[in-house]
């Protein structure tokens, strides 16, 4: 009985978790989308309708955590369980991180470097046979890093980040 109430309290925990780092990057994100340029002919600029989605997730992530709290308390969860489940989960927070770096890195990089940098980083981590799967992790990352560019700056007409260096 007391591994079910560990695990429930720990599933509670990460539910609350999971509601305020989406409602701080909800706020994050509809700051970025204020910063979008704004038209001379139009009443609104570019960014009002991302910041009115991304204000109202944060919104009702709060209002979702504020109840979670009054319904069911603060969670308590022990160490031991929370750190054995989240090393279950490292694959996941790895690559999470390494996108965190790679929209980051974007900006001054462009679209082809950090893509390719970003693509040969994930798959190393996720393989098991680094050296015999490194020719195609090569060919991968090439094919989804400068195909992309190409396409939509040739197709579409779409220019993504280019180098600043």
């Amino acid at each position: 009985m007391e591994q079910k109430s560990t695990e429930a309290a720990l599933s509670s925990t990460l539910q609350l978790l999971s509601y305020v780092i989406i409602a701080i990057g909800a706020l994050f994100l509809a700051i970025k989308a204020g910063s979008l340029p704004a038209s001379r002919w139009e009443p609104m600029n570019a960014g009002t309708f991302p910041q009115i989605v991304f204000l109202s997730v944060a919104v009702l992530c709060g209002i979702a955590t504020v109840l979670e709290v009054a319904r069911n308390g603060f969670p308590r969860a022990s160490l031991n369980v929370a750190l054995t489940r989240l090393s279950r989960l490292k694959p996941v927070i790895v690559n999470i991180i390494l996108f965190t770096c790679y929209m980051i890195a974007m900006p001054w990089l462009g679209f082809i470097t950090s893509t390719f940098i970003y693509l040969v980083t994930a798959q190393i981590f996720l393989t098991t046979e680094k050296l015999k799967a490194l020719p195609v992790i090569l060919c991968v990352a090439v094919v989804f890093s400068a195909g992309p560019y190409f396409m939509f700056s040739e197709l579409f007409n779409i220019y993504l980040p280019r180098a600043q260096w």
